[in-house]
Parts: C-alpha cells; structure tokens; sequence
C-alpha cells in the first residue's frame, strides 16, 4: 500500500504534528509499505536530519495546505492528515481520491474520514458523534511510539541504581514558551545530589547554560534525534504534556508534565486523574510559583519510592508500545 502523511512543522508551531507521523511512517515501513511526507520547510535542523534517516519520499508543500491535486499526483491508497489548521473541507475533499486518516485530539471537526485516530489517553471515553465512533481509533492502546523508545522499556523503572539519580528534562522539539527556563530553576533548587540532562531549544540555551554552569553532573543539549538514548537514562523526568510524554509514559519513567499549549490542558488532567503523571499547569501560576510546584513535585518523585513504583506500573499498563501496529493494522483491513 502507497500511503500519503500530510503535517507540517516549524519552530514556532512545534513538531508533535510531524513527529507522529514519522511514528506511523516507521511502522508502516516495517510492514513494506511505502510512505510519502507532504511537509513545509519547517527550518528544525534536527526533524529533518530524523525525516532523512527514516528515507521517506518527501514533498515539499505551503505550511497548512492541502489541495486534491497533491493527493491525484501521488495517487496513495491512504491520506493521513495531521493537522490543526488545515481546513475540515478540503480533508473531506480528498476522501474523493483516497481513504483518509484523520489524526484529531478529542474533536472530529466535521472531517468526513475512513478512519480517525486519537490517540490520547481516554479518548475512548468521549462523547462522539455515533458515525464517527464506527470509524475510530481511540485512546492509549493506539499511542503512536517510536520503535527505539519500546526498545528502551526497563523491568523496574522506578527503583535508583546510583546515589545520584538522574533527571531528564525535554520540553518538545521547539518549546516556544520558554518553560524549560523555570524548569531549570526548579531543577537547580533541589536539595538532593541529583544529575540531569536539560534538552533546550537554541532560543533558550543561553540562559539554561548559565543557570547550570556551576552544577556538576549536569547536561545541557540541544534537541537531538537521540532522545531514546537519553530516557533510557532517566529516573525521573519533567516534560510537556504533547506527543513525549506518551512516550515517557511508555517507558514507565515516573514524570511531571506541564500543559504548556490549550489543547495539552484536558490530556493532562487525564494522566494526572488515572496516575499516571504529577501534572501542572503553568497557566494558573506565576513563573516563581511554577518553579515551587515543579521543585516540590520533583523532590517528592525522588524520594517517594512507593509514589514512583505507583505511576511507573499504571504507565506500563496503559501504554504497551504497539500503538502504531495496531493503525497500520486497520489501516489494512481496509484496503
């Protein structure tokens, strides 16, 4: 099957879109598939060296487009839509070329689709119109992760096998609010010998080196396509609440997660209802605050064994890392 994946990423607008996509895309090809990316330039160094290692054929369109033509000239089996601004009219307008796969987050916009998949944690729950409901793939069982986080997956995730555990902090691939900053405070106030790895985004590495540069142990990195390698490492981990923390939640890393952006708010108070995560809002706080909650929530995840042990086994229970096969799996049965 010939399977086109339409999203777009930029440093403003973040790279959960096309992340998810390259997911899907490993999957399919695992399955001998072939994949094609419709993307903008998106101008993040470290996606496009990511889309260059999958070897997707990629096709260079205007952010936030998509027009039946695209679809005629690739002539695919399937169109995987990702997107929150490309318009519910022209998605439904290529159901007339092709299946459509539209990826959505609690809300089906009115797309007229073959299949949709939300993939956040109870998802399956929500009130969905009847006909869509027939169409859907929902909640943590269809969580698109990466191959190499899966392979990372540890027996007991929870327990400290040094005096100094080590802390992990990422706040997506652009992070254009800056909470990496506070994050750092947060990190830096705490107590306890710990080490970390903060993943900043350039705009922000500047001031995160200078508020680490006297901390030994401490690592500051751009973002990288190595993130696997990183959380295979991570004790205990602070992150947005977007497409990562299903993938620290996979890993069964024991989190703080922060809704950075709206739509991260009502997936957050999923994780943080069903145990999953200690969640924040930064929305509701000042920044000083923020550094408060964060450090607080940090120092009781480090030394609450019983708390870690808790939310690492309701992590591993809910997300099983075989998310992506089971969307190529009725993406499939369909063709």
């Amino acid at each position: 099957m010939k399977v086109l994946l339409r999203a777009d990423a930029s440093a403003t607008q973040g790279t959960g879109h096309v992340m998810r996509c390259l997911t899907l895309a490993e999957a399919l090809q695992s399955a001998g598939h072939h994949v094609v990316l419709a993307t903008n330039t998106s101008g993040v160094a470290w996606l496009d060296e990511l889309v260059d290692e999958r070897g997707l054929e990629v096709v260079h369109v205007t952010q936030h487009s998509l027009d039946t033509e695209l679809v005629g000239s690739v002539a695919p089996d399937w169109l995987v839509v990702d997107s929150y601004e490309i318009r519910d009219t022209a998605i439904s307008a290529c159901r007339a070329k092709t299946r459509v796969l539209a990826i959505v987050d609690g809300d089906d916009r009115s797309i007229d689709a073959d299949l949709f998949l939300d993939h956040n944690i109870g998802a399956e729950d929500l009130s969905w119109p009847v006909d869509v409901r027939s169409r859907l793939l929902a909640g943590s069982r269809y969580a698109l992760v990466r191959a190499a986080i899966v392979s990372v997956r540890r027996d007991r995730p929870w327990q400290f096998t040094t005096d100094s555990p080590h802390v992990v902090a990422v706040m997506g691939g652009s992070d254009p609010t800056g909470t990496i900053v506070p994050v750092t405070r947060a990190i830096c106030a705490l107590d306890s010998p710990v080490t970390a790895t903060i993943v900043t985004a350039p705009a922000w590495h500047a001031e995160v080196m200078t508020l680490t540069k006297d901390r030994p142990g401490f690592q500051v990195l751009t973002p990288t396509r190595n993130l696997p390698a990183l959380l295979a490492r991570a004790n205990v981990a602070v992150s947005a609440a977007g497409t990562s923390s299903w993938e620290f939640c996979t890993l069964g890393i024991p989190s703080v997660l922060l809704s950075v952006v709206e739509n991260q708010r009502t997936g957050l108070r999923e994780l943080t209802d069903r145990g999953l995560a200690w969640g924040i809002d930064p929305a509701s706080v000042t920044e000083q605050d923020l550094v408060v909650q964060i450090e607080g929530a940090l120092r009781s995840l480090l030394s609450d064994e019983e708390l870690r042990r808790t939310i690492s086994q309701n992590c591993l229970s809910s997300f099983d890392g075989r998310g992506a096969t089971r969307v190529v799996d009725a993406m499939t049965a369909l063709v």
